[in-house]
């Protein structure tokens, strides 16, 4: 049924494309080999840099989106859109009743990611006024993507078995340093998006089934309902406001395979009747993910941790004894030099934190060497369990106009290396962030990753009474007669 569903949307595309014209002489390439830069982002967003006819155009990759689609803000009064060529009838997983929805189609052409060449193509046109371009399972399909969260990279492969990926697990070779699991994907029967199986919990609350596998939004969402009718509290918002958020105290794939805790999206009308929300990157973020939708997995591998005399240490692949678990190994990080002259500074801690903790950086000059300023550059972690990222630009925005000097004084800084590590959050960054302190003048000024209720601490649970639920009912005694 799904490959028959796929089949007829890329025959309706490529009719499309024979009623437009001639074909045009670059023909389309593919992304096998390709690794790509995400644009940079606090949060882990699947977004690289494309260009449409020559311009810079971010470009999105949703698995979960069988049709690509073009923003209409891609075009203005002096570029006017290509004129629409019909419609496609599509599945839809925050569509209604029903499942599909209708999308204008257009012929894109001009359009490559990295230096690759996709078009001339069939697209949706959507009415987004922001220029974006969305790869979805038509184009994505034939491929195996590793996403890298360390380095802030996506790699592409064409897509393999299942079956090979399970006989890795037994070939001579596998890393030592690194523990994998190997999920299965399975796909919804008319929409064709991947699933997978989850467990979620609150308290005694429990709520396990289905998820659609998601990487266009960061945040992951349980569906509203199915939430509240297994008992889960919904964090408080203002009076007669639906609720927003969920603060859960785990969301697993596999038993002690996921993370620890989490706000999820509260899915107000989620509209489809089989799945429970969506798992996003910031859980199989957590990971280094290879998602394979076509060959049915999900791989996630992370580094193996060791408690040895009370102290979580970490191996680490490449080292000269990977199998050697050091707490050094623990914290990872990245730099990258944009283009604008500012850096995109990513840390990682690889191992859980109870208590939250801070990742300081020493700065480094044109010589490589330390530097020493009245600006001091770190990260700060909330509580949280294992494989913790977060990306800045340094310096951004609010900054340079809270600290000026600083700002400055950091465009001169050529890199940074890990530093020190301690326990313990700072109280002025709520969540996962970058700071810069200034000892002359004990200021602090963060920039946090937002979480589904923005750039904020998370709020209590609400403790509104909720109705009791269906199996609560069954248990009540009955009424006197």
């Amino acid at each position: 049924m799904r490959r028959a569903c796929l089949g007829a949307l890329l025959l309706l595309l490529a009719g499309c494309h024979r009623a437009a014209g001639p074909a045009a002489p670059v023909a389309p390439g593919s992304l096998a080999g390709q690794t790509l830069p995400l644009l940079p982002s606090p949060n882990l967003r699947l977004v690289v840099e494309g260009h449409l006819n020559g311009r810079p155009v971010p470009v999105v990759l949703d698995v979960a989106r069988p049709l690509s689609a073009v923003s209409s803000g891609c075009w203005d009064d002096k570029r006017p859109p290509p004129p629409v060529m019909g419609s496609a009838r599509v599945p839809d997983v925050y569509a209604g009743p029903g499942g599909l929805r209708d999308w204008p189609l257009v012929r894109l052409s001009g359009l490559r990611v990295g230096s690759v060449p996709l078009g001339p193509r069939g697209m949706g046109l959507t009415g987004e006024r922001a220029c974006a371009v969305t790869l979805g399972a038509d184009v994505l399909s034939p491929y195996a993507f590793t996403v890298e969260p360390l380095r802030r990279e996506v790699s592409f492969e064409k897509s393999r078995p299942r079956s090979e990926y399970l006989a890795e697990a037994s070939a001579p070779g596998a890393d030592p340093a690194e523990e994998v699991h190997r999920l299965e994907l399975s796909r919804d029967p008319v929409g064709d998006w991947p699933l997978l199986a989850a467990r979620v919990t609150q308290g005694e609350a429990v709520l396990t089934g289905p998820f659609v596998l998601g990487s266009r939004e960061p945040f992951s969402r349980v569906a509203l309902g199915a939430a509240q009718a297994q008992g889960f509290q919904p964090l408080e918002t203002g009076a007669n406001l639906p609720p927003r958020a969920f603060l859960v105290d785990a969301v697993e794939v596999a038993t002690d395979v996921g993370v620890k805790p989490l706000v999820l999206e509260a899915g107000v009308g989620w509209r489809n009747p089989t799945t429970l929300g969506r798992l996003g990157p910031d859980v199989w973020g957590r990971f280094r993910a290879t998602v394979d939708v076509q060959g049915d997995t999900l791989v996630l591998r992370r580094p193996r941790v060791q408690v040895i005399e009370g102290r979580q240490r970490c191996a680490r692949s490449g080292s000269q004894n990977p199998e050697e678990p050091r707490e050094e190994s623990c914290f990872g990080l990245h730099v990258r030099r944009g283009t604008d002259g500012r850096m995109a500074v990513t840390g990682a801690v690889f191992r859980d934190l109870p208590e939250g903790g801070r990742l300081h950086l020493d700065p480094l000059g044109e010589d490589g060497k330390p530097l020493t300023l009245d600006c001091q550059v770190g990260f700060s972690f909330a509580p949280t369990s294992r494989g913790v990222t977060t990306q800045h630009l340094v310096p951004w925005p609010r900054l340079a106009q809270a600290m000026p000097e600083c700002g400055e004084t950091l465009k001169s800084v050529r890199g940074y290396t890990l530093a020190l590590f301690e326990e313990g959050q700072l109280q002025e960054c709520p969540n996962a962030c970058i700071f810069v302190h200034q000892p002359s003048t004990r200021r602090t000024v963060c920039e946090c990753q937002p979480t589904p209720l923005g750039e904020v601490a998370v709020p209590r649970r609400s403790n509104t009474p909720q109705p009791p639920t269906r199996k609560e009912r069954e248990k009540e005694p009955e009424d006197p007669k």
